[in-house]
């Protein structure tokens, strides 16, 4: 029987399952590493909180892939009374080229990090106290002008640019943009040149290369 490949969920549906606590660690993590970059989205995390925790013992089963978090707002405020919210709270500034949240998971300083070569140009650090029931968490350092070798996805993948930026078939993703692959994605993210670039990335499983020289490495894996 042929695969079918999945939709990859929305930014949306990520704020919200990290709201809602729904997220293992590591993909809360990452969620939370995107709210402190974009502090404009919190309120709506905020809002999702307050109110789920309210009406979700009253609502009936949703699909939260299929929809957005203002339509999980809507039918979680309905016949809820909450008027207060939530102030947007800007990040404190921290001196690490990592946010505050990861630069306190990682523990230690970038320049600390002990990378392991992953191609050409490209390393990775796994957060392995993050991981559990399969999950994968890394830090990925890419440097100007050097690719992830090509490859596609086992399951989801959530990956978070924190410094620099890098392009793939998707389109451009700079400081503090989240793309979300899944299985049907197959594609090789070249970073900028002129600054390394840094990013957190959340798998469901490890991630299976495909180009010619990557089929061969992984070969040997």
């Amino acid at each position: 029987m042929p695969h079918t490949p999945r939709s990859a969920p929305s930014v949306d549906w990520l704020i919200s399952q990290y709201a809602l606590g729904q997220l293992p660690r590591a993909a809360a993590l990452l969620a939370e590493t995107y709210l402190e970059m974009n502090p404009q989205q919190r309120h709506t995390a905020d809002r999702i909180e307050q109110v789920g925790g309210w009406s979700l013992e009253r609502a009936e089963p949703v699909s939260m892939r299929a929809q957005s978090a203002d339509a999980l707002l809507a039918q979680l405020e309905e016949g809820d009374t909450l008027t207060a919210t939530a102030p947007i709270v800007s990040p404190r500034p921290t001196p690490s080229p990592l946010p505050a949240s990861l630069t306190h998971a990682v523990g230690q300083p970038l320049s600390d990090i002990a990378w392991k070569w992953r191609g050409i140009g490209a390393y990775e650090y796994r957060l392995k106290e993050f991981e559990d029931e399969g999950i994968v968490a890394r830090l990925l350092r890419i440097e100007p002008g050097k690719a992830v070798p090509q490859h596609t996805h086992e399951g989801m993948e959530a990956t978070l640019v924190v410094q620099g930026a890098y392009s793939d078939d998707a389109g451009r993703f700079g400081p503090g943009d989240l793309e979300l692959a899944d299985d049907a994605v197959d594609h090789k993210p070249i970073a900028e040149r002129g600054e390394t670039c840094i990013c957190f990335a959340v798998t469901e499983a490890p991630m299976k290369l495909t180009g010619r020289i990557g089929r061969i490495f992984q070969s040997l894996l």
